[in-house]
């Protein structure tokens, strides 16, 4: 009989598949079950955002400690950089009007959004198309925003005081409004309202189809007025949505750099120059580096408490009661700095003293004659009544109750029948809807009879609100004369390049951050999110200074290596939040069935992720065709422009062509309008994602 077959006892071992190494498993045990497909799927990621956002920042911050001027860096200064700015007066300003530019246009922009998005919500039919329309001013690029207002506001071409002055008769001359350092400011706020609602009203109205129904029933019943409802159901409901649009707006608006510089260009004498202009002028005109990062850098703090309490309700999720322990590092950290508010009598304390706290600080900022007594007087009455709201509100509402009922006492007959009521309250609404809509879409209507008019009838005002005969001139002018086709074919090429890696990374790593079972899945989920929000002010310079250093520099590489910067954060964000809403059970019946993780991602998940796709895609096409502040910044030559910085540069001081520039405005919207029409459906999920829910 023969002996049986025995293997080597290293070979038996040899045999045994990789998983069930004693190795592999510990390593398991270490870094998670699915580490080594996490790694394979999150490393484009990784890589991306560390040589985009992570080093550059933190190459920022380290210039800003040298005394860095053109391309080699001097000598280290420490805290020179700093001081030297708050010394500085024209940073000092620059704080200044940032501040006050930011503060204003976040308010309009937050009682406005709330209104409209009412409007919207509460009336019968049209109010899809309504609110697409509302929609357009946020998805044109900010070139055609900015050039749309500036000859809107032209003190001698300008619609504005054509109104004013020979239609209603309000002003006896026209008013330079970017011109004139009282009215500069203003201006500037007023047109980052416009560009900035529709974020807030789209935002807001996903939040009221979130509120339950019921909420408003029961409140109905239990006797509350309309007023009541909306107090205690309305605001209760969208509390996630309202916190979340807020912040994301004050970090936009605090980092605004496009909008401003094309329409003053920081002036008139430096009446609009907010932080990130002086940044740019300090860094880029003046090739002073370090003070530059440094100007950049001294608002990373204020940007940082921006994002851990944004983050403390982004990353929250409403469908897990989660302890303290398991909610992470920004929710715990936004907690903590939350939580002294939720006492009544010690909120109301530090409200005071944040408030006097911040008085003292612009008081050393500006002198005395920055602040006023009276402002000091006001502000504190404001914050006592704000953490009073209920009581006073109580009390005038129960004056204007009894002053109702003396007028018309209970069981007299109603003014009106219930369907005149009715029709009476939709015209209303439909009126007030119908200002909002003038207020947005006024520009794009002087857009488009500007790009048709003649030079004579422009110069001579011979028809303001009707081209008289229509001309084409000026396209043709755009297309022939001038390198536009050049421009346009570097703005395609600079868009599909960047779409393509930030997608693709981002359907990867977006997976591997919602799906997959490793160790470090948190810390980079909350890596992606400070990414998203990092403002590209704070990047550009250093950017600018890598660049300089490989001699990419005005080159359509340099665009198409740095776009992902601000696409690929946003797109990750996104596939997150969809993958996370695909069952599991899909993927493993698939493995079951003999496939394996990357074979059940590319044949079940993605087939499944189409619409999502579409709207990551969307997005950053028309993220890479509106960006400006890179462009600006790293081109020179006009061969390699983009339409955004093209169309900036034949504005050459007060000569400003505006048949040419409308008729390239209407030119360079029309991909994206086309777009958003395609896939408005699409854009409009993508834009709420995340902003309903946690």
């Amino acid at each position: 009989m023969a002996a049986p077959f025995t293997q080597p006892r290293g070979a038996q071992v040899a045999a045994q598949p990789l998983t069930a190494q004693p190795w592999f498993k510990a390593s398991q045990r270490a870094l998670g079950r699915d580490w080594p497909t996490a790694y394979v799927f999150v490393l484009p990621t990784v890589l991306l955002l560390f040589g985009l956002v992570g080093y550059p920042f933190v190459r920022g911050l380290i210039l800003s400690f040298y005394n860095a001027v053109g391309i080699r860096t001097g000598a280290f200064v420490g805290l020179d950089n700093y001081i030297a700015l708050w010394a500085d007066d024209f940073f000092i300003r620059a704080v200044w009007t940032t501040a006050q530019f930011t503060f204003w246009s976040v308010v309009f922009k937050f009682c406005l959004g709330i209104s409209t998005a009412l409007l919207l919500h509460n009336i019968p039919r049209w109010g899809s198309v309504l609110g697409g329309l509302i929609l357009l001013p946020f998805i044109i690029p900010e070139v055609v925003r900015a050039l749309a207002w500036r000859v809107l506001l032209d003190p001698i071409f300008g619609a504005l005081n054509y109104m004013l002055v020979k239609v209603f008769h309000v002003l006896p001359v026209g008013i330079a409004w970017l011109g004139e350092q009282n009215t500069a400011l203003p201006s500037v706020i007023m047109v980052n309202v416009w560009a900035g609602l529709p974020f807030f009203i789209i935002l807001c109205t996903a939040g009221l189809k979130a509120v339950d129904a019921e909420q408003y029933d029961a409140a109905a019943v239990d006797g509350a007025n309309s007023w009541r409802r909306f107090l205690h159901v309305t605001l209760p409901g969208m509390r996630y949505v309202i916190i979340v649009a807020t912040l994301l707006s004050t970090i936009l608006t605090f980092n605004n750099f496009g909008l401003t510089y094309l329409l003053t260009g920081g002036g008139p004498g430096g009446a609009t120059r907010v932080y990130t202009i002086l940044a740019y002028e300090y860094a880029i005109t003046g090739l002073r580096y370090g003070s530059g990062a440094a100007v950049a850098m001294t608002t990373a703090p204020v940007m940082f408490i921006l994002i851990l309490f944004l983050g403390r309700y982004m990353m929250q999720r409403s469908d897990v009661a989660q302890s303290s322990a398991d909610d992470g590092f920004l929710s715990n950290v936004g907690r903590g700095l939350l939580a002294p508010f939720r006492q009544k009598y010690v909120g109301w304390a530090l409200g005071h003293v944040l408030l006097n706290l911040a008085i003292a600080l612009v008081w050393w900022l500006r002198g005395e004659g920055g602040v006023s007594i009276n402002l000091i007087i006001a502000l504190n009455v404001a914050v006592a009544i704000l953490f009073n709201f209920w009581l006073i509100h109580d009390t005038i509402e129960s004056l204007i109750v009894s002053a109702a009922r003396a007028v018309r006492p209970p069981g007299s007959a109603p003014m009106f029948s219930r369907g005149t009521g009715r029709g009476i309250n939709f015209t209303v609404l439909y009126a007030l809807l119908g200002v909002v809509l003038l207020f947005e879409l006024l520009p794009f209507y002087f857009i488009v009879v500007t790009a048709f008019k003649s030079t004579l009838q422009i110069q001579q005002i011979q028809n303001m609100f009707w081209p008289s005969p229509w001309t084409m001139e000026h396209f043709r002018y755009m297309i022939f004369e001038k390198p536009f086709l050049t421009w346009y074919r570097n703005t395609i090429v600079v868009a599909v390049i960047s779409t393509t890696i930030s997608v693709l990374a981002a359907a990867l790593g977006g997976y591997a951050l919602a799906r997959l079972k490793w160790r470090g899945a948190g810390g980079m989920s909350t890596a992606v999110l400070i990414a998203y929000l990092m403002p590209p002010a704070l990047l550009m310079i250093p950017l600018y200074y890598i660049l300089v250093q490989l001699k990419l520099t005005n080159t359509l590489m340099a665009l198409m290596v740095t776009y992902p910067s601000a696409i690929l954060p946003f797109a990750t964000w996104l596939m997150m939040g969809y993958y996370r809403s695909i069952p599991e059970e899909l993927e493993d019946a698939a493995m079951i069935d003999g496939c394996g993780r990357f074979g059940a991602f590319f044949r079940v998940v993605l087939p499944l992720v189409r619409p999502a796709l579409l709207a990551v895609t969307m997005f950053a096409i028309t993220n890479a065709w509106n960006e400006f502040l890179y462009a600006f910044s790293f081109l020179r030559s006009s061969e390699n422009f983009t339409l955004s910085v093209g169309l900036q540069g034949m504005i050459i001081g007060d000569v400003q062509p505006w048949g040419e520039l409308m008729a390239s405005c209407l030119m360079t919207a029309l991909p994206v309008v086309i777009i958003y029409m395609l896939g408005q459906r699409f854009m409009v999920a993508g834009l709420t994602a995340g902003s309903v829910k946690g």
